[in-house]
């Protein structure tokens, strides 16, 4: 009989105090070679970057814009953020991000300024083009250089994923720079995250932060089908409309493919099976999810210690980023990379980035679900026991445990797995060699499902197609 106990097993435990070990430390200085913007940097040549998407999926951009701006030997103008997008947020950089930090860090690097300076004293337009997706050196060569030598100020459009994943390794080094140190949150930001993490912390010594991609734009935007009827059928069909280039959509085979986002009761059900107990307490990070209450029912059954931003702090202290869910997203951000264990429930933009900034400094596991392989088990739940179904769910976890050795140098996304940047540390056990050889093979399986949040789609607005000269 499939029932669910209230204790946790060994796995849980062994993750609290592998969660306090640290296999790997970040190696990120500049090499001795690597050339300095004073040297490097042209007069007259600005790049400009207009992001896309939500937090991750910019903050992606602004990575990937000051590695553009140093290929093409040019000084990058402060990324303009997604404001027209699904959010609506109307934050700019210097809302989200510590703007004078970032240039300041980057300086050796990049020559970084605010503002495009007027041409001739008026107010300069620059050329708008699009880069093809995951466009290597070479690209940006043959696509943007002549451009820009031009017109000598190019914006790029819609500048997500738009660099190519394997670089030299002193591009992806700085990558890193960019990534895990000139990105900086601004100091209210920081402070209400700093509040957020002592505030569970006083709750439980250890706690767990779950990512919950469940909101009715994510699951639109995947085809996937929750059981909701022609009800759900006409809700997120009228939202998948907005995106005018995706394709109609087979529920069935995304979600047999791995694609589609576990439920909140999914979700808990693998965590007990991995061997977290009902005492554990859970930090949610998540906008609104379908369904509401009756959605979350279920996770919060099987763990009662159910907390959020809302639930942990007053509507006073978060009145100054309620309405922008950039600077929420931000705040999770914070509380999800400072617990013991992040899960989540898909693996898109946060999930990606955040286990690479844990790989990066060397701390506590990063768990996304096999969604491929529990598809069929969470299908299958009420004609097993417990015992069988968290056997099999431990099973097929296997290389998505966040384990530091899960994935080979070079695979997955580079935000993911930055392993140019980051060095072994001597003398740590590593784990036994045939669970390793599994985890890299189901890993690199897992690599081959393209995330469809970085599928190139319109969102609300139009973009005008990429201009070749």
């Amino acid at each position: 009989m499939f029932q669910v106990p209230a204790s946790g097993g060994n796995l849980g435990r062994d993750l609290w105090s592998w969660s306090q070990s640290t296999f790997y430390y970040g190696c990120s200085n500049a090499s001795k070679t690597f050339k300095t913007a004073d040297i490097k940097t042209l007069p007259d040549r600005f790049l400009l970057i207009a992001t896309s998407g939500g937090l991750n999926q910019q903050r992606t951009g602004i990575i990937d814009a000051v590695v553009a701006a140093y290929m093409l030997n040019a000084t990058l103008v402060i990324p303009r953020l997604d404001q027209q997008s699904y959010w609506k947020d109307t934050s700019c950089f210097a809302e989200i991000f510590d703007v004078n930090w970032f240039i300041s860090y980057l300086s050796r690097d990049v020559e970084i300024i605010k503002e495009l300076p007027p041409k001739g004293g008026k107010a300069w337009i620059p050329r708008t083009i699009r880069v093809p997706r995951k466009c290597d050196p070479t690209c940006y060569e043959t696509r943007v250089l002549p451009v820009l030598n031009r017109t000598q100020a190019v914006e790029l459009t819609k500048f997500d994923y738009r660099l190519s994943n394997r670089l030299d390794t002193e591009l992806q080094k700085l990558r890193c720079r960019v990534n895990y140190h000139a990105l900086r949150f601004t100091d209210p930001i920081l402070k209400m995250g700093k509040l957020l993490v002592e505030r569970m912390k006083m709750k439980a010594k250890h706690f767990i932060a779950l990512h919950l991609r469940f909101e009715p734009d994510m699951l639109a935007f995947s085809g996937c089908y929750y059981g909701g009827g022609d009800k759900e059928r006409a809700e997120l069909g009228a939202i998948r409309k907005r995106w005018k280039t995706l394709h109609a959509s087979n529920p069935e085979k995304v979600r047999r493919n791995g694609k589609c986002p576990l439920t909140p009761e999914e979700v808990g059900l693998m965590l007990r099976a991995l061997g977290f107990g009902s005492d554990v307490h859970v930090y949610v990070a998540s906008g609104d999810v379908y369904g509401g209450e009756e959605s979350l029912a279920p996770l919060k059954g099987l763990f009662p210690n159910f907390h959020s931003k809302q639930t942990i702090a007053t509507k006073w202290e978060l009145a100054q980023f309620s309405s922008f869910s950039g600077r929420m997203a931000a705040l999770d951000y914070i509380v999800c990379d400072e617990t013991d264990v992040f899960v989540a429930n898909n693996n898109g933009n946060m999930a990606r980035m955040l286990a690479g900034r844990r790989r990066y400094f060397g701390h506590k596991p990063a768990i996304r679900p096999n969604a491929k392989k529990l598809y069929k088990l969470f299908l299958d739940r009420n004609n097993m026991t417990w015992e069988e179904f968290s056997s099999r769910v431990r099973t097929y976890q296997i290389g998505f445990m966040g384990e530091p050795n899960e994935m080979k140098p070079g695979k997955g996304e580079f935000h993911e797995n930055p392993d140019s940047c980051l060095c072994q540390a001597k003398g740590i056990e590593t784990f036994e060699e045939k669970n390793r050889k599994d985890a890299v093979k189901m890993s690199d399986e897992y690599q081959s499902i393209e995330d469809p949040d970085w599928i190139d789609v319109d969102y609300l607005y139009k973009i005008e197609e990429f201009m070749s000269d």
